[in-house]
């Protein structure tokens, strides 16, 4: 049977968990017949289909001697069940894979050697450090997806997609508890990150070392009963470590893996860090990572010594040493105040944030940074001048953001950094480039109750919505998915004067962009009448406020209806109130000004607002403010417009 031209199926194997693995030969040009491994995945739909291979090509970008190289994917139909299948098509082992090899040592009670699990943790570790550093998750590692290509030589495969494991429907009806049994607690509830594959490696390891001890039965039920906490663990311990001595040096790893918390478990990054890894890593031969380098303290402090224009060579020649890179945002700290240094603070920010993406694991360096990056940027305000940091610095800032982001101290520096970042509209197209916006919307919903993280990333989404393209479908759609989080941050603080306003603004800026949808006018209207209720001294507020509320009216007659007809009070009434309030404030002024003349366009609206005297408080403002060209312009229309339909009543 043909899949697609000159790839023709030799061999179907048992269906897995969630698809079938089929053997295939491939027809060159040259005529030459090359093997490989296909993995068949039904899907329900196009839609999830076409999300499913959207996400897979990723893998096509993977060159790792411990991982499965992808050929292709595509997409096919099957005539004889009716059905689309995504098909990933990788390369073939020719031989088996490591449930097969535990299988075997267990149906004979012999222990793998511990050098073969030291190599096989070293090689795996590798492996995920290689993968997560770019985002991607295998998402269903176990042992039949971890091929032997050698004596003590492994290698990943089978990735899966999370438009594909969160098929809830597939989940229970074709999965198996067994193939369950490597999967984390939080991935029941279809909620995968970089440390669900750290449980699941801590599974393998597990039934790799307790093979000679425990049969299958025993296996699953200890896999299963780890879930709820490690101490089911220990009598299993102490039976591996009577039968093999050698395996102690592992526990202490095991039992980092598999921590029912995903917080307290580490990272693939923060197990390159232990000593033993390290010695695995070594062992495993050839890695992708590169072990930390180190120079003695005193060749560091002369090669430091100097000014900043010196600090800085050091640092760009020795980019893979973490003590240097941390000695030198301690160097620079101490020379940045001197206005010397005042031609060199971009070419800091550049050495700074590349550090800080080179070393993203050491949170002392991240903290040190953001500190000194918060400094440059101050005093450059201070001289007055608005530092346009390019993309190759928002790339490397938003990379400190995912790898710390649930870091809630420093997530909140760096967001501070980000609102001061994003002040300059070249930086703020830079980081929207990068794609930080999911980022930001990601760190709302997780520390919605932190004031200050929810006034500085507010903040930074006005920003970005202000230097996005109105015209650009891509940029609108991300943007849109950033109202209604702005909306829960706003609802969460409106008796936060400071978080409301930074929240009134990017409302604002969401509304100039065209984010919302017929839905969302009259709830968004009456949220920011709230906020104009709850804090009504407050004239930035206000100012913005009532321009987003402008904003909505000229898009929508339904959001003008609900400043009328709003049941917790006349939106008319608040509007003259909030005049009378800021009688001073020309900018809360002009605001008001604006909302009216948006609201008179609508006939309806037009003659309630006659009927409450509008026309009394626009002459006030026209005396007011006899000096602004704005207020004057929008007054004298505003006027004309409801004097004329009063003629024609």
């Amino acid at each position: 049977m043909a899949l697609r031209r000159g790839l023709w199926v030799l061999e179907q194997l048992p269906p897995g968990a969630l698809g079938t693995m089929l053997t295939a030969q491939l027809k060159t040009h040259q005529g030459a017949q090359k093997k490989y491994a296909i993995k068949q995945v039904e899907c329900i739909d196009q839609h999830q289909a076409k999300v499913a291979l959207k996400e897979a090509m990723d893998l096509l970008k993977l060159h790792h001697s411990n991982i499965c190289t992808y050929k292709e994917l595509f997409v096919t139909w099957n005539n004889q069940v009716s059905s689309l299948f995504l098909c990933l098509v990788m390369q073939h082992s020719g031989q088996g894979d490591l449930s097969a090899l535990i299988e075997e040592k267990r149906q004979k009670s012999e222990k793998i050697r511990d050098k073969v699990v030291q190599k096989f943790l070293g090689q795996m570790v590798d492996a995920l450090f290689y993968i997560h550093k770019q985002n991607i998750w295998h998402r269903n590692l176990k042992p039949s997806n971890i091929l032997v290509t050698g004596e003590a030589s492994f290698m990943l495969s089978d990735f899966s997609t999370e438009a594909l494991m969160k098929d809830e429907l597939k989940w229970k009806i074709r999965v198996e508890e067994e193939s369950k049994s490597w999967m984390a607690p939080e991935t029941f509830g279809f909620s995968f990150t970089e440390k669900s594959d750290i449980w699941s490696l801590g599974c393998v390891l597990l039934d790799m070392m307790s093979c000679f001890a425990l049969n299958a039965g025993e296996r699953n039920s200890l896999l299963q009963d780890i879930r709820g906490g490690s101490s089911c663990l220990e009598g299993v311990l102490i039976l591996m470590q009577n039968g093999e001595s050698r395996y102690l040096p592992f526990f202490p790893i095991l039992l980092m893996m598999l921590q029912v918390e995903p917080r307290m478990r580490p990272t693939a990054r923060d197990l390159v860090a232990v000593p033993f890894i390290r010695k695995c890593l070594t062992f495993a031969g050839d890695t992708s990572i590169k072990l930390k380098k180190s120079l003695s303290p005193t060749i560091t402090d002369l090669l430091f010594q100097g000014g900043v224009e010196s600090v800085l060579e050091f640092m760009q020649a020795s980019w893979e040493i973490e003590e240097v890179q941390a000695k030198g945002i301690q160097h620079l700290a101490s020379l940045v105040k001197d206005k010397s240094a005042f031609p060199y603070l971009l070419k800091c920010t550049e050495v700074i944030t590349h550090a800080m993406k080179t070393h993203t694991a050491s949170l002392d360096l991240q903290v040190e940074g953001c500190i000194l990056l918060h400094e440059i940027l101050s005093q450059a305000l201070e001289q007055g001048v608005m530092m346009a940091l390019d993309e190759r610095v928002a790339s490397c800032l938003l990379h400190t953001v995912r790898k710390h982001s649930e870091n809630e101290v420093f997530i909140s520096m760096l967001c501070t950094l980000l609102m001061m970042v994003s002040a300059s509209e070249v930086a703020a197209e830079n980081l929207r480039k990068v794609g930080i916006i999911p980022d930001l919307l990601s760190i709302l919903r997780r520390f919605l109750h932190n004031d200050e993280i929810c006034f500085s990333c507010c903040a930074v989404l006005w920003s970005l919505a202000v230097s996005g393209n109105s015209e650009n479908n891509a940029d609108k759609a991300v943007l849109a998915s950033a109202l209604p989080v702005t909306s829960a941050v706003l609802q969460e603080h409106l008796q936060n004067g400071v978080v409301a306003e930074s929240a009134c603004s990017a409302l604002w800026a969401l509304a100039l962009q065209g984010c919302l949808t017929d839905s969302d006018y009259e709830p968004t209207a009456a949220l920011l009448l709230d906020a104009l209720r709850m804090n009504p001294e407050r004239a930035v507020l206000v100012r913005n406020g009532c321009l987003a509320l402008a904003s909505l009216v000229r898009l929508s007659e339904t959001a003008a209806l609900a400043i009328l007809l709003d049941p917790k009070g006349s939106g008319v009434e608040l509007i003259k109130d909030e005049y009378h309030l800021h009688l001073e404030e020309p900018g809360v002024a002009e605001a008001l000004c604006l909302l009216i003349n948006e609201m008179v366009q609508y006939d309806e609206v037009m003659l309630d607002l006659r009927s409450q005297k509008m026309e009394k408080l626009l002459c006030e403002m026209k005396l007011q403010f006899p000096f602004s060209m704005e207020i004057q312009t929008l007054v004298g229309a505003t006027l004309l417009k409801l004097r004329k339909e009063k003629r024609f009543v």
